[in-house]
């Protein structure tokens, strides 16, 4: 549940209470943790989503987990836990890390490629993706075989395909419809 309002409005009161109390930079980096333990442990996700398991015990296993966190942080997840709104943990998790970069005038670039980046052209990408906006911007490359070559470049709601499985796909459609203009 990584997209819902909900996620918004309680990344949106954490941040807002982390900048007032100074700990914006502590609770980002907790809630990067916690998303990313949350993701990689299917346990863990279990336990958050169910409907069995109590309110307070959630809050005791995030405590335990989590018991390297800030105040910021901790007190996010006794909020989250207390509501019942654990199943969404790593959604708001998420939406911190969104509103922490927008706070510091950041964009994330996520380039996906068939095979891993080199310090080279990720210069040269972000040389180029400078030139498209005016925030600093970090660049994330993620790796998928199944575009066979060149990139998929999504910046916030943008995204340019420059796929060779995306121009495959394009020729496929046009042959095909071609193909049928011909049989008219």
């Amino acid at each position: 549940m990584i997209g819902t309002r909900a996620a918004l409005r309680y990344a949106k009161a954490a941040v807002q209470k982390a900048i007032e109390d100074g700990q914006l930079d502590a609770l980002a980096k907790d809630m990067e943790t916690v998303y990313d333990t949350v993701q990689g442990n299917r346990d863990l996700e279990a336990v958050l989503q169910s409907p069995v398991i109590s309110s307070d015990l959630k809050h005791n296993a995030l405590q335990a987990v989590f018991a390297q966190c800030s105040d910021a942080g901790k007190n996010l997840l006794r909020l989250v836990a207390e509501n019942n709104r654990t199943d969404n943990l790593d959604g708001i998790a998420l939406k911190v890390k969104e509103l922490y970069q927008k706070h510091l005038g950041l964009v994330e670039a996520i380039a996906t490629t068939a095979v891993p980046i080199t310090p080279e052209l990720e210069k040269e990408i972000l040389a180029k993706v400078a030139t498209l906006t005016d925030k600093k911007v970090t660049l994330v490359n993620k790796v998928d075989p199944t575009i066979i070559g060149g990139f998929i470049l999504r910046i916030d709601d943008v995204a340019l395909n420059a796929s060779v499985a995306h121009q495959l796909n394009s020729l496929k459609q046009t042959l095909r419809s071609n193909a049928i203009s011909w049989q008219k």
